[in-house]
Formats: C-alpha cells, sequence, structure tokens
C-alpha cells in the first residue's frame, strides 16, 4: 500500500495512556444527546458510569492518526470461540478491535465505508474482528448498546449493528423491537434480555473497559496492537494489516 498519506502521531499523552495499558487504546466521543428521551421501566437501563471525554469525534480526514507498531505491543483480542460480537477465526494472526457509539456520525460513517474491507479480511481468516460498542452519547446510545448486545445472545449481532447504524434516529423501545422482529429474533426472548443482568453487565464491563484504558474518541481502533483515532479510509488499515502479515 504506498504510503501517500501523511500522518500525525498520536498525541504524548495517548501514547503514555497506551504504554500504560500495555499498547491498548479505547475511545470514545463527547457532545450531549439532546434527543434522547428518558428510557421506560421496560427498556433496557444500566448504570454506565461514562468517563469525561473532551475530544470531539474524530471525522475522516487524509491524516491517519495512528502510532507506529511495536513488536512487543500484545494482543487484546478477546478471542473467545463463538463470541457473536465477533468476525474471523480465533486464532487469525491479525486481530481488529472496533470502539464505536452507535450514536456517533463517524462510527456510523466507518461501518458503511471500511468496515466490509475489514471483513473481507476476517472472512479469508488473516484478522480477527472483535466490535466493543460503547455508551458515552446518552440513552440513546445505552439503549442501542443493550439491544446490539442482545440480539448476539441470538447470535445475530452483526445484522442488528447495520440496522443500527442505517437508521440512527431508530433508538426507541418500540424502533429496536421492530429491528428484532425484521431479522426474524425471538421477540419475546429479545425484550427479556433487554433487562437481563448478565445482558446489562456485558455492556457495562466494555463500558468499564473503555474508562481503563482513556476514553479520547470514537471511533478508534486497535489494529494488531497499534491504535488507530478517527473514521479513517480502508488503505489506513490494509496498510497496518499487511504490515503485520508481511514476513
Amino acid at each position: 500500500m504506498p504510503a501517500s498519506r501523511a500522518r500525525t502521531l498520536v498525541p504524548v499523552l495517548l501514547l503514555l495512556v497506551v504504554v500504560a495499558v500495555v499498547g491498548g487504546l479505547l475511545v470514545g466521543s463527547s457532545g450531549d444527546d439532546d434527543g434522547a428521551a428518558p428510557a421506560p421501566s421496560a427498556s433496557p437501563s444500566v448504570a454506565v458510569e461514562e468517563p469525561t471525554a473532551t475530544a470531539p469525534a474524530v471525522a475522516p480526514t487524509d491524516d491517519a492518526v495512528a502510532a507506529a507498531p511495536s513488536d512487543d505491543a500484545p494482543d487484546l483480542a478477546r478471542r473467545v470461540e463463538g463470541d457473536p460480537m465477533a468476525a474471523g477465526p480465533v486464532d487469525a494472526p491479525v486481530s481488529v478491535i472496533v470502539y464505536s457509539d452507535y450514536s456517533c456520525p463517524y462510527c456510523q460513517s466507518w461501518a458503511v465505508e471500511t468496515q466490509p474491507t475489514l471483513l473481507d479480511y476476517a472472512e479469508e481468516g488473516t484478522v480477527r474482528l472483535e466490535w466493543r460498542d460503547v455508551s458515552i452519547l446518552g440513552e440513546d446510545s445505552t439503549r442501542a448498546a443493550v439491544a446490539a448486545t442482545a440480539a448476539a445472545e441470538q447470535g445475530r449481532y452483526p445484522e442488528f449493528h447495520d440496522l443500527l447504524f442505517a437508521d440512527m434516529e431508530a433508538r426507541s423501545p418500540a424502533h429496536l423491537t421492530a429491528m428484532a422482529e425484521q431479522l426474524g429474533l425471538d421477540v419475546e426472548q429479545f425484550t427479556a434480555d433487554l433487562t437481563d443482568p448478565a445482558v446489562l453487565g456485558a455492556v457495562q464491563r466494555t463500558m468499564d473497559e473503555a474508562r481503563s484504558l482513556g476514553l479520547q474518541s470514537t471511533p478508534s481502533f486497535i489494529v494488531a496492537g497499534t491504535p488507530v483515532v478517527g473514521a479513517q479510509p480502508a488503505e489506513v488499515f490494509v496498510e497496518l494489516i499487511e504490515a503485520a502479515l508481511a514476513p
């Protein structure tokens, strides 16, 4: 991949965070979700302790924001066999971790424009792609993250993930239930899972991970141990993946 795109190093503070958490980076996003309606009693509710984030979500630009790969950077992928929120074999040589928020428009752009390239790598067996849904933009974000996790309980996370980004205004309990029906899920089970402690706990654990790694912006990624910030184009990821695959 030609290295024609200018690169900027991750800010020093971010690099310090990466070192402190053995090469990991989690991202977050700021901004108030003024349109988020209060969740009714039947809607998902999780006591997410939201990190304080002051940096805005990062728009796609001509500059990739990536740190230089480290030969001794650990693999932060969970690599759990049968994980419904992952694609690609557990022993794929390259891991890509995606941190995104369903209320973040740049996360939507990345999912539509760049994610298919990563899924191609996963399908051919060279990439383990793992999604981490964070909810830092209000109740709509939390509601969507819980619903996506509930869909994962029935093995339909990728499809639900795509539906959520296809219509970012559809975040009410009725909208989310309609998505479940559209995918042919067991709606009764889906509804029950929206308030299941195990599902809510999974969402909370992701937020705990976000807080422990240091939220900066969404979307963000860890590509073979290298942090990447922002909805960067496919060629940025291809370059890092191919470099990691090179003998």
